[in-house]
């Protein structure tokens, strides 16, 4: 008997037991909705000196002193949306002594991330990003500015069901490259608006659960230092 129990494991090696054990002691599936985004931007966006935004605020009765500051933290909590970045190994092919072509590693190819942020009244993530935008290259003069000075650590969390990081990803030294277009429309007076931001990096480094909780904290520490 154990030897035809042995062939039918093989035919068909997983039952409903197996794949419920498998998933069970692997924390449970993972789930899209369960993540969390720390973007720390440099120092000179912290701060919001557009006059124009100023007044506008006070004309509408909405102005506080709080929004004289750009709390990233508020960012971080406005992320509809993001994904995880992909990494390939680009490569070439070469003639394997006239036999079949083959190929050889010849780079690392990682994919720009999308952010897709809810808007407020305020128009306060575009206002964000634009403005960062703006420290990366000037609209006007178009002269780009030092990397220091624009690019910054981003991190990217997958959280299991009590919100503990079991994934994370670091980009380093990040900065946006396009703010995409917010389309306004009479045919729908309750459908919210949000922006697509595109984000590139130098690179990304893979952390662990400790690891990217000490980084993430560390990160948000240190933006509550600079907006003391």
């Amino acid at each position: 008997m154990s030897l035809i129990n042995d062939i039918k494991n093989t035919i068909n090696p997983v039952t409903i037991d197996q794949f419920k054990s498998t998933i069970g002691k692997r924390g449970g599936p993972s789930t899209a909705n369960r993540y969390s985004v720390t973007i720390t931007p440099p120092s000179q966006t912290l701060l919001n000196l557009d006059l124009n935004s100023i007044a506008s605020s006070a004309l509408s009765g909405n102005f506080s002193l709080g929004g004289l500051v750009n709390d990233p933290r508020d960012i971080n909590i406005l992320c509809e949306s993001c994904s995880l970045p992909g990494r390939a190994i680009q490569t070439g092919d070469y003639d394997a002594h006239n036999r079949a072509t083959r190929k050889y590693p010849s780079g690392i190819i990682e994919e720009d991330v999308e952010f897709t942020f809810l808007l407020t009244n305020d128009y306060y993530a575009k206002k964000f990003f634009d403005r960062w935008m703006r420290s990366v290259i000037d609209p006007v003069t178009e002269l780009i500015s030092y990397r220091d000075e624009y690019a910054t650590d981003v991190y990217i969390q997958q959280l299991d069901k009590k919100n503990t990081p079991t994934y994370g990803i670091k980009l380093l030294n990040a900065y946006p490259t396009g703010v995409t277009g917010i389309e306004l429309s009479n045919e729908s007076t309750d459908a919210t608006q949000s922006v697509t931001v595109s984000m590139t990096y130098e690179r990304f480094e893979i952390e662990g659960s400790i690891k990217s909780t000490i980084n993430s904290t560390r990160d948000k520490l240190s933006v509550f230092r600079r907006l003391l």
